[in-house]
Formats: structure tokens, sequence, C-alpha cells
């Protein structure tokens, strides 16, 4: 299914992208960006974690053609996710994380999901809006918090399939062959898609909402697992609620086939200062306890052949 996918999301790129000269920020941005992606570590475990809105690089033409400045820009990122899930990496899991900003280039939407009303130009037919897309959170977002409006003008379609071509198709090849190569090892594997939430008082403000898609990406003995572990170490937890999973979790998410997908959620007020962006002393704990969740998923999986 992935590889289907993503042969027609780039037959979709060859209509709509002739080679164009780049302008000399484009350059200086290009040459300046780190890799779209980072997959380190080896499938010791059958555990992959994966944190794809902590990027912390924002091209500078992007700033500049944003009419936000970029503590607004940055109201959307997952600060920190990545360095979260340090420890539990370094106990055996594969980590994958991308290092461009979600409202740069957000993975956790279907490609073409984009409101075609943010472009100044044709808008091809394979273009799929959900609702959330028409509601400008579409895989190149056209809003950021409190529904502030990114761009001073529209945008060529061009540029936001630029952005699916060098940063989307990426971090899904990464994600996908990451994955894979578990399986491959393990016989089956399980994804911790890790994000970081504002407070969610319509949930009772939670500290992890973990989002199965209400049972259909992961094994409930893998969830109940998790929630446990949490639970154990004083967290409170909500599952599904109001997060039941994005696209990661949806397109990944195939438990009949031995690949598990589980979206983790967790309140930021509990590692930093949200106006400031800065770490506190609850960091470690949290980090903490994201390895002892993986440690205890590792267990799970490997009590299971099959789930």
């Amino acid at each position: 299914m992935k590889n289907i996918t993503h042969s027609l999301i780039n037959r979709g790129l060859a209509k709509v992208l002739p080679e164009k000269p780049a302008s000399g920020q484009e350059e200086a941005d290009r040459v300046q960006a780190p890799a779209p992606v980072l997959v380190s570590g080896q499938p010791e475990t059958p555990v992959v974690l994966a944190s794809p809105h902590s990027g912390r690089f924002y091209p500078e033409l992007f700033v500049q053609e944003s009419r936000q400045p970029l503590n607004i820009l940055r109201s959307g990122e997952d600060s920190y996710v990545d360095a979260l899930a340090a420890q539990a990496h370094a106990a055996g899991p594969m980590l994958v994380h991308a290092t461009f900003p979600r409202v740069f280039c957000d993975v956790n939407r279907a490609a073409w999901d984009l409101d075609p009303r943010m472009f100044s130009t044709p808008v091809p037919a394979f273009v799929r809006a959900t609702h959330r897309g028409l509601a400008g959170l579409g895989s190149v977002p056209r809003v950021v918090a409190d529904n502030r409006q990114i761009y001073r003008s529209r945008m060529p379609f061009m540029e936001a399939a630029l952005r699916v071509r060098d940063y989307w198709m990426p971090y899904h090849a990464a994600l996908a062959g990451t994955l894979r190569q578990t399986q491959e090892r393990h016989g089956l594997c399980l994804l911790l898609d890790l994000h970081s939430m504002p407070d969610a008082p319509e949930a009772g403000n939670p500290d992890f909402v973990l989002g199965d898609v209400y049972g259909a990406s992961c094994a409930h003995v893998l969830v109940q697992t998790a929630e446990d572990a949490l639970q154990d170490l004083g967290f409170r937890t909500s599952r599904n609620t109001p997060y039941a999973g994005g696209y990661i979790t949806q397109h990944y998410g195939r438990p009949r086939d031995g690949v598990h997908a589980l979206q983790i959620e967790m309140r930021r007020s509990l590692y930093m200062d949200e106006q400031t962006r800065q770490k506190h002393a609850g960091f470690s704990r949290l980090s903490d306890a994201l390895a002892q969740v993986a440690e205890r998923l590792v267990s799970t999986l490997r009590t299971f052949e099959t789930l």
C-alpha cells in the first residue's frame, strides 16, 4: 500500500514540477538546511520511535514571506519531543525525526490534503482536501495558532509540490523503510508516533493522550500496556480524546499485517514553559517515563508471536 501511494504521489509531482532556477535565498536556505529527516539506530527492538513535528529549521525565505513572527510560527511545534525520546532511543528502539517544522510542511497529513484557496495558480485534480485541509491545516498549512494566516499572499501551487517532494516524501520514505526493516527483523513492529499538546480542558487535562484510531491502528494489549505504565508512574491518561491519531497512525497502523501504530500526545507544560519554550525540571521525569513505557512495550511485544 505504501509503495502504491508513493508511486501515485510521484506521478502527481512529475506533472507539476518543471525545473526552475532557485532564487538566491532559496539556494542559501538549501545549503544551510539539515537533512529533512534523520534516522538513527538499528532495529534492535520491535519498537520504532518517531517525532514528525519537532523540527526546528525554519527556512529564512519562509520566515520572510510569513505575516507572522517566528514565535507565532513556532506555536505549532512539538518542541524537544525528539530530545524527550532520546533516553528511550538509547535503550534500543530506532528513532525517526523530521528537522523541518510542521508549519512549513506537515507530514501528519496526506500529501495532497491542501486548501485550494491558498494558491494563485491552478490546482491539479489530484488534490483532495479533507475538512482539516479546507480549514488550512493540510500538508502545507495555511494557518497557525488561533487561525492566524501564515502567508501575506497566495502562493503558486508549485511551491506546495516542492515541499511535498523535498520534505513530505523523504520523511515517509524513511519512516516506511524503518518500519519495514524492523518488521523483517522481528516479525512485527510498533510505531510510537510522538507529539506534544497544549492543555486539553475538554478532556480533563490529561498528561498523555493515547490515540489508536479507536482501536483500528494498534492491538488493545499494547495500548493497555502503555496506559498501565503511565498510570503506574502517576500520570493521567486519556484514549482518543481529543486526539485519536492523524494520518501517520491511520496510514501505517495495520495490526493484521503485524504493524501497529500508537500516537502519544504529551502535555507540554509537563516539561517546558509554553511561553518561553524553555525546558524545566519536569523534562527529565517525562523523558524517563517515555523510556519506561517503551521498555514495557518491548517486553509485551516479545511475549507474543502475533497480536
